[in-house]
Order: structure tokens, then sequence, then C-alpha cells
């Protein structure tokens, strides 16, 4: 391959992680738009939601250009790593869905007016593209892979536009795979920590091992499987609070918004 970048056959398999992880990825931020811009009147949220489609289609688009840089020093990855794991942390430690709904609530009481709303929109879109970005580098820790990243990216971008809609209806039937989605993240988090910990041994001439490729994948195979026995198994039998039935309108708001602009 041109550029000195190299392929093997496992390298469609990462291509494909990365496609489910970004469409996951990509619902649940939809969410966190929708949810961000309802107090807005209806035709208020449906120009911010399109201004934060277009800003999140061309901020991850950045974000590939820069994984090149990224993948090259230790202590940005291993930045990126604590963030990821971070992240993860954070969403787990939530104290419930129920208090995050309530606090939902409350935002949506904070009569922003449209221009700020669309620059929180920016700039959560900011913190979005960061995730994409540093989950890529996380499964692709060799410069001569660069292209995974580039190709999954553009595949990425390619499903927040077209395929983000059917990703929020299967959010909406199973809301706990946004956990899943967390703890891959988590996971991803895990194997850049090792990458750092490599790359910063090969500065300092000391040898650190990497996570075997057969360790990523077993884990990641093992989320993926009891992730979506629980989200099967919790969706026969729960029943939405108030504070989630606001999600569930929030998510089929934004399903709309995304249908209405692959029309437009």
């Amino acid at each position: 391959m041109p550029f000195g970048q190299t392929f093997a056959n496992p390298d469609l398999l990462i291509v494909g992680t990365l496609i489910l992880l970004e469409g996951l990825l990509s619902a649940d931020n939809a969410l966190v738009l929708a949810l961000l811009v309802r107090h807005l009147s209806d035709k208020e949220q449906q120009k911010a939601l399109s201004l934060g489609l277009i800003m999140a289609f061309a901020l991850r688009g950045v974000g590939i250009l820069l994984a090149g840089f990224l993948i090259k020093l230790w202590w940005l990855c291993g930045l990126g790593a604590a963030y990821l794991i971070f992240l993860a942390v954070k969403h787990f430690m939530s104290k419930s869905h129920d208090e995050d709904d309530e606090d939902a609530l409350v935002a949506g009481k904070k009569q922003l007016s449209f221009g700020r709303t669309v620059a929180l929109v920016g700039f959560t879109d900011v913190v979005f593209a960061v995730d994409s970005i540093l989950v890529a580098v996380s499964l692709v820790n060799s410069p001569k892979k660069l292209w995974i990243v580039y190709l999954g990216g553009l595949l990425g971008m390619v499903l927040l536009r077209l395929g983000a809609a059917a990703f929020l209806r299967l959010l909406r039937t199973y809301p706990a795979l946004d956990s899943t989605a967390y703890a891959l993240v988590a996971w991803a988090g895990v194997k850049l920590g090792f990458a750092s910990r490599h790359l910063y041994g090969e500065t300092h001439h000391v040898h650190y091992g990497e996570m075997k490729d057969t360790t990523f994948w077993v884990g990641f195979a093992l989320i993926i499987g009891v992730g979506a026995w629980w989200a099967v198994r919790s969706a026969r039998s729960h029943k939405l609070t108030p504070g989630e039935e606001l999600t569930d309108d929030c998510l089929e708001k934004m399903e709309k918004v995304i249908e209405e602009s692959k029309l437009g």
C-alpha cells in the first residue's frame, strides 16, 4: 500500500468495530444534543439540531486528520486513555437514570438564547469529536495502520449522516445498549493505555509490551455478548419513567431531524 501503510485481513474486523462504535456513540451523542435544545421552540429546535449535525460532521473530519499526530506521542495517548476511561466511569457512576433525567429537565428550563444554545451544541460537538478519534486511535496504535482510522472515520461520518436514525431507533428499543457502548469505550481506553506505555518505553529504550490482540478481542466479544443479552432482557421488563419518556421523545425528535436532513 502507498505511504508506508500495510494491510492484513484482521484489519477489516477493526474497521467493522469502528463503524459499530461510531454508530452507537453517534446515537448517544444525538440524544444529548436533543436534550440541549429542548427548551427552544419547535422551529428553532429543528434548526439548532440541523446545525449540530453539520458541526459534528465537520469536526469529526478534522479529528481524523489529527490522528496521525496523536498516534505518535505517548503522553497524548496516555491522556486520551485516561479520558476514555473517565467517560465510562462517569457514565456508570451517575446515581441513576432518573436523576440524570431530572438534571436534563432542569437544564431544559434554563432559557438560553438560540445563539447561545447553538454555541453550546458546537462545544458539545467538539467533545464528541475528541471521543470519536480517541476510540479510533485506541484500536489502531501503529502509524502503518492509519488508513484504518481514516477509512473507519469516513465511514463513521457517512453513518452519522445516513444511519444515525437507525441507531437511534435501536437505542429507543434497547436503552441499555448505551451502557454497552460506554463499556466498550472503557475497554478501548485500557488498550490505548497499554499503547501509551509501549510508546513511552520506545522513547526511553525500555520494553513494555502492548495488550495482545487476542486479549482485546476476547474482552470485546464478552462485552458485546453480555451487553446485548442485558439490553434485550431489560427491554422486555422495563417500564418507562416520566424522565425516560422525555428522553424517548427527544430521541424521536432527533430521529426526525436526521431523516429530514437526508431528504434535504
